[in-house]
C-alpha cells in the first residue's frame, strides 16, 4: 500500500495547486501570494529531489518534482502579472543563492552524499518557514482573494502521505520526517488564518 502513496501524494499536490493557479489566472493577479513562500518551496524541492535521486529513492521523489514544477509555474505568473523590477531582481537573487550550494559538488573534497544530506536539512529549514511569510502577509494585509483554502488542505494531505511513506522505510530520513511534520503544522496555521479572515466580515 505504501508503495502507491508517493504517487497519490503527487496527485494530491497537483490538485492542491490547481485552485490557486485558477484564481491567479482568472484574476490575472498574484497579489497576496508570498514570493518567499514559492521560492523556498522551489528551492527545498530541488534539494530533496537531488537527494532522493542520488540515493535511488525514486518514488518519494515524485511529490518534490511536482511541488517544484508547479511552484515554478506560479512564480512565472507572479513575474508576468505583478512583479515590479525590484521583485524580479529579488527572485533572481534568491534562486541564484539556492542553486549556489550545488557548485560545491564540483569540488573533490566534498563527498556528494554528505553534501546532499546537509542540503536536505537546509531544505527542512526552508520547508519549516516557507509558509510563515505567507501567513505574515495574510495577517498584515488581510488579502486572501488569490489564496485557496483547498491548496493548504491538500498540502496537508500530501504531507500525511509523505510522512507515512517515510516512516515505513527501513531507514527513514530524519530530515524528511521533520520536513513533513513542519509541512503539516505550517499549512494548518495558514488555513486557520484564512478561515479567520473569511469569517471576520460575518462577525463584524
Amino acid at each position: 500500500m505504501t508503495y502507491y502513496l508517493p504517487i497519490l501524494s503527487a496527485l494530491i499536490l497537483v490538485f492542491s495547486f490547481l485552485p490557486l493557479l485558477n484564481k491567479i489566472r482568472k484574476n490575472r493577479s498574484a497579489s497576496g501570494v508570498s514570493l518567499l513562500m514559492l521560492t523556498f518551496g522551489l528551492s527545498q524541492s530541488l534539494y530533496f529531489t537531488a537527494y532522493n535521486i542520488y540515493f535511488e529513492r525514486f518514488l518519494i521523489t515524485l511529490p518534490f518534482i511536482v511541488t517544484g514544477a508547479l511552484s515554478t509555474l506560479i512564480l512565472y505568473y507572479f513575474t508576468r502579472y505583478n512583479a515590479a523590477k525590484n521583485e524580479r531582481m529579488q527572485l533572481v537573487i534568491m534562486l541564484s543563492l539556492s542553486l549556489t550550494p550545488f557548485l560545491l559538488l564540483l569540488l573533490p573534497q566534498f563527498e556528494i552524499g554528505t553534501l546532499l544530506n546537509v542540503l536536505t536539512y537546509v531544505g527542512l529549514v526552508m520547508s519549516s518557514v516557507r509558509v510563515m511569510p505567507q501567513t505574515y502577509k495574510t495577517l498584515r494585509s488581510g488579502n486572501i482573494s488569490n489564496l485557496s483554502a483547498r491548496y493548504f488542505i491538500f498540502q496537508c494531505l500530501a504531507g500525511v502521505c509523505g510522512l507515512t511513506v517515510e516512516l515505513s522505510l527501513a531507514i527513514p530520513s530524519t530530515s524528511h520526517v521533520l520536513m513533513f511534520v513542519m509541512l503539516l503544522l505550517t499549512n494548518i496555521v495558514q488555513f486557520a488564518c484564512m478561515q479567520y479572515y473569511k469569517m471576520r466580515p460575518v462577525m463584524a
